[in-house]
């Protein structure tokens, strides 16, 4: 997931509300144009693929790369389906892999690529394995990016020495530090819920820990209801946070990157969201100290008390587009050993043999030794399922943190969308 990123100004494009950013005209020069659809990439990883496109473009008489930026959240809901049925869509697009790869492959939109990967060469560059969890239907669907976890809890290291805390391993030990935390009139967490997934992701990861992973995968595919006992008393554990005072109040009125300017001020001791923190505390706060625990173990909990909640990443090459042959050489361009490494340093590490373990930051190599050890992955409500039932969780979430409404008021509610739904 491409989070806690700022939207970056694009070559030559654009972004205007819900507009389709093509750029490109119908001349005959468009025929060589290589349309890369993408999230944001940041102010560190921005430039790297710039180079690589100077370098496929000097490799490749006549053609253009064009790199079409929106930002995160406007890309993952609506920004994507504008593009690829746009006049002139995208011939290779960020996607996460599950439900929504799956979508696209039914739509046509995503291209078998096992033959080309591999006789391009680039399936060379990858680490063995790398490719699991990227296909849909038995067939490769995507060039990978990352693995990506997205709901561990950061912590402030300064702020728990100080108040001699160690980072706890059970709900029990977190509850009681939270308390401390509150004594001295310190936000146990911050979070910002203004787009619902944040709060979507960690309370999805509880409710899964509490109620198991088969209930929580079973219910967000519409076979069991979504107000059952399991997913109340799961999503209770995470209202209690709020009802005891431990989640900074302005969680749904504020964005993912303004709760992480404020955790990287010490507002608060922790801060719940994914790997993708490391970069942004590197590019806003690099003096700042964070580390980070998985999500403590819930007493009488269902699910494994050691799963991770993670996203697969990566490229899709539109099923329509006549220049999988110049995907293959851009992304051979892009994940080259230079430039591999300084995507890494921007905090974002590539499932590629160059990326030797022992020259990644020290948080980033904690977090592949956390997704290399993990027995049991859960995935988000918003890339695992179908959106609509994710946003019926997620909204439902939203109400009960903010203390609008109970668990089981919530989930009612919520049941209600998901049985009207076809």
């Amino acid at each position: 997931m491409f989070k806690a990123k700022k939207l970056i100004a694009i070559t030559a494009i654009a972004v205007l509300g819900l507009a389709v950013i093509t750029g490109c005209s119908k001349s005959a020069s468009a025929d060589k144009v290589l349309r890369v659809a993408t999230p944001s990439l940041g102010d560190k990883e921005l430039p790297v693929w710039e180079a690589a496109k100077a370098s496929f473009e000097a490799s490749h008489e006549g053609w253009t790369v064009e790199l079409i930026q929106q930002d995160d959240d406007l890309y993952s809901t609506v920004g994507l389906p504008t593009l690829l049925n746009g006049k002139n869509s995208p011939d290779v697009y960020f996607e996460w892999a599950g439900a929504r790869l799956d979508q696209r492959v039914a739509e046509g939109y995503a291209a078998d690529i096992s033959g080309d990967i591999k006789s391009s060469g680039l399936k060379a560059l990858f680490n063995d394995g790398a490719f699991a969890g990227y296909e849909s239907g038995g067939k490769l669907s995507m060039i990978p990016r990352t693995r990506d976890v997205t709901n561990v809890l950061w912590y402030n290291v300064d702020m728990f020495a100080k108040f001699g805390i160690t980072p706890p391993k059970t709900w029990d030990e977190l509850n009681a530090a939270c308390a401390k935390f509150k004594a001295a009139k310190i936000n146990c967490f911050v979070q910002g819920n203004k787009d619902l997934w944040t709060v979507g992701n960690w309370g999805g990861h509880v409710i899964s820990r509490v109620a198991g992973e088969a209930v929580y995968a079973e219910t967000l595919q519409k076979t069991k209801p979504m107000n059952s006992p399991e997913f109340v008393n799961g999503l209770t554990v995470l209202a209690d946070l709020a009802k005891n005072g431990y989640v900074n109040e302005s969680v749904n009125s504020i964005a993912d990157n303004e709760a992480a300017s404020l955790f990287f001020q010490g507002k608060a001791a922790m801060h719940p969201i994914g790997s993708w923190l490391v970069g942004t505390q590197q590019s806003e706060a690099p003096k700042f100290t964070m580390d980070f625990i998985n999500l403590p173990a819930i007493a009488g909990g269902a699910g494994d008390q050691d799963s991770i909640m993670a996203v697969y990443t990566g490229y899709a090459v539109n099923a329509k587009s006549s220049k999988k042959t110049e995907v293959m050489d851009f992304f051979k361009e892009l994940y080259g050993t230079e430039n591999a490494k300084s995507i890494a340093d921007s905090g974002t590490v590539l499932l590629l043999k160059s990326l030797a373990a022992g020259t990644l930051d020290p948080l980033t190599a904690k977090i592949n030794a956390l997704l290399d050890g993990a027995k049991v992955v859960v995935a988000p409500p918003d890339t695992g399922f179908a959106l609509p039932v994710a946003d019926a969780l997620n909204t439902a979430q939203a109400e009960v943190i903010g203390g609008k409404s109970s668990p089981q008021a919530a989930l009612d509610a919520a049941q209600e969308k998901v049985a009207a739904l076809k």
